[in-house]
């Protein structure tokens, strides 16, 4: 991991909640980016239900007791062809879910196309790039993302400064 990326893992703070969600075929890639998000202070989660089993995403992110901050799902040949692709992250790019604000950051695993919807979102290439320079740049994002997000604590602890008094 290249240093600034190591950097943001050590702010604290609270930990960014990431999806991952995965054909079953991708199993193994899923996991050793969910181990490696969690050494990164990052709590990940995987749903063991293969995903291409029309196991819709969207809903239980919905009904998840903790908001989720990222989704980030592994992009291959198998999950391309698989309904989830097409239906829920389609859904999760166009939908407004209220209050729940979420970044959805595709990850390429092998050398298949991404889908049109998409093709105009940033996404991180681990088969061309690699693990280590991929991953970085996930990372970085991650927290870029959780940077922008307007904390609770934040926005009831905004105060106005106090005028210095006249003498």
């Amino acid at each position: 991991m290249r240093s600034g990326a190591a950097d943001l893992t050590k702010t604290g703070g609270n930990q960014p909640h990431i999806v991952i969600p995965h054909s079953y075929a991708d199993n193994e890639f899923a996991h050793k980016l969910a181990g490696a998000l969690r050494h990164d202070r990052i709590t990940p989660w995987i749903d063991d239900v293969d995903m291409s089993a029309e196991a819709f995403l969207v809903s239980r992110i919905l009904q998840a007791a903790r908001p989720v901050d990222c989704v980030v799902p592994a992009i291959s040949a198998a999950s391309v062809a698989s309904n989830w692709v097409q239906h829920d992250l389609r859904t999760m790019m166009t939908r407004s879910f209220g209050e729940r604000r979420f970044r959805v950051l595709p990850a390429r695993i092998d050398d298949c196309a991404l889908p049109d919807f998409l093709a105009s979102q940033p996404y991180f290439d681990f088969h061309r790039y690699g693990w280590s320079a991929a991953y970085d740049e996930l990372l970085i994002a991650v927290h870029k993302h959780m940077s922008a997000k307007p904390t609770a604590s934040a926005q009831s602890g905004f105060r106005l400064p106090r005028p210095a008094r006249l003498t």
